[in-house]
């Protein structure tokens, strides 16, 4: 089984990429904490992998909560544990912070690998254009195929190239600002709303309400993963004013 969280599709392509290597299943983080869904049996030779994009050089806040929450039953047979960060530049010691929730289960990461695309952290960049996109994502074919192979061949080990120089330190220096900030209050939304909804319905953890035909923000804070802006079909979602004139994302070679 595989578990993903993809806000602009980019670990989406991953995930179904590996899935249709190794013929598991695909299971949506947001789909497995809305319908509570947090036991699962493993067959003896099936793997289960978490394919999730990396936050200030850690995991999303969303995977956090469902592995506090995960119970895997094994046959008898431990488990072959793998993650795949989709990062715009590095990873950090995202996947220390992965296997610190699996210890906490009895479990231990079998594998860790990392895979560059397209970074789309509005407030701080410009979305590249499209020549600029094609290139990233076609550079990632390669370091996607390599996963794919050693996954599928229950390859164990450190795969990971883009953790970084000191990357301990360097999460350990970044992290907090994701993982005490997420505040929603910086969200605005303009006169272009079309009152479609999609935001709400996309919300991984149900931030949103359509409110008076706009969305409004219910919760403090939200997993950040910032899908509302980048997928609103009338760009009517900003945050603040930093994001205003750097584009929107979705991965082109992927389904909305």
């Amino acid at each position: 089984m595989i578990f993903t969280f993809s806000a602009t599709g980019n670990s989406k392509y991953v995930a179904e990429r590996i899935a249709a290597t190794t013929d598991d299943r695909l299971i949506f983080l947001r789909d497995a904490i809305r319908s509570r869904s947090y036991r699962y049996q493993i067959g003896r030779e099936e793997r289960v992998g978490f394919v999730v994009p990396v936050y200030f050089q850690g995991i999303p806040s969303i995977l956090r909560f469902f592995l506090e929450k995960l119970e895997l039953t094994a046959g008898g047979k431990e488990p072959y544990i793998y993650v795949v960060f989709t990062c715009g530049q590095w990873t950090g010691d995202a996947a220390g912070q992965v296997s610190a929730l699996l210890k906490k289960k009895g479990l231990s990461l079998s594998a860790q690998f990392a895979v560059t695309m397209v970074d789309n952290y509005v407030p701080a960049f410009t979305v590249p254009g499209e020549e600029e996109i094609s290139r990233i994502l076609d550079e990632a074919e390669a370091p996607i195929d390599d996963a794919c192979r050693v996954i599928r061949a229950r390859g164990a080990g450190d795969y990971n190239r883009c953790k970084g120089p000191a990357p301990a330190l360097q999460t350990a220096a970044m992290y907090p600002t994701y993982a005490h900030g997420r505040s929603t209050k910086p969200f605005v939304v303009t006169d272009h709303c079309i009152s479609c909804g999609l935001c709400q319905e996309i919300c991984p953890c149900g931030a949103i309400l359509i409110s008076g035909g706009k969305p409004a923000w219910i919760k403090p804070k939200c997993v950040h993963c910032f899908g509302c802006l980048h997928r609103c079909p009338a760009q009517a979602i900003h945050w603040k004013n930093a994001s205003e004139a750097h584009g929107r994302y979705y991965n082109p070679r992927v389904e909305k």
